[in-house]
């Protein structure tokens, strides 16, 4: 009889952990996706605002609030970004005796992580190619991801070509963290691009060298063209 008792509480703490851990992976997911819905909300809020407002009938009043609305809907972007990178928790430690390095798809920054020191000058480093890292095709698949996939239905102004510079850690737990944008392109469609990155989430498995996951600084450009 206690055996069997025994057997159904393992069965049911089993159970229970495993929901717990689909509850938490799903509610991730949603978090993701959630991303994206925000800066369409952001986005629509900024277009209800100024559709009470007729450019033929006033121009000057017209412009006037469409700076204004506008200036407000990129600082609610920047609220959202700034909201994802104040949460992230870096977890993996660089290793300073390999440098990866590569000539195609995602460039390696070889960048020290914030808050790790910096080598003494003289240690050498053991160059290794990142084509040698394990599952680095998840990488080739990230950067056809980040075109193909892009949510263009973000971008409102769709004509000329639009540039952005993602400059992104990938920790050890295959997540895309502290992701900084640049380019020559508006802030607004840089927002979006790191809140894009954020909106995947990360790798499906970690990248590993030696046996051992590894965290790695990385630079991709995105580059959009719409006629």
């Amino acid at each position: 009889m206690n055996s069997r008792f025994t057997l159904f509480l393992m069965t049911l703490v089993i159970f229970s952990l495993s929901v717990q851990t689909t509850q938490a992976q799903e509610k991730k997911k949603w978090q993701n996706r959630n991303i994206l819905t925000e800066v369409k909300t952001i986005q629509k809020r900024f277009s209800d605002s100024i559709s009470h407002y007729d450019y033929k009938k006033n121009a000057d009043l017209y412009s006037k609030k469409y700076k204004g609305f506008y200036i407000e809907k990129i600082r609610n972007l920047e609220s959202l970004y700034q909201s994802i990178l104040d949460q992230e928790t870096i977890i993996g430690k660089v290793d300073k005796s390999i440098l990866f390095k590569t000539t195609n798809g995602i460039q390696v920054e070889n960048t020290v992580v914030p808050g790790e020191i910096v080598s003494p000058n003289g240690v050498k480093s053991k160059s290794v190619d990142i084509t040698e890292v394990e599952n680095y095709q998840q990488l080739e698949d990230l950067k056809k991801r980040l075109t193909v996939d892009f949510p263009v239905y973000l971008i409102e102004d769709e004509e000329g070509t639009y540039r952005c510079q993602l400059n992104f850690i990938i920790d050890v737990d295959g997540k895309f963290k502290k992701v900084q944008y640049s380019g020559s392109s508006g802030t607004e469609f840089k927002i979006i691009s790191a809140l894009f990155l954020y909106a995947i989430g990360g790798l499906e498995k970690p990248l590993y060298y030696d046996k051992k996951p590894i965290i790695q600084l990385f630079s991709q450009p995105i580059v959009l063209r719409f006629q």
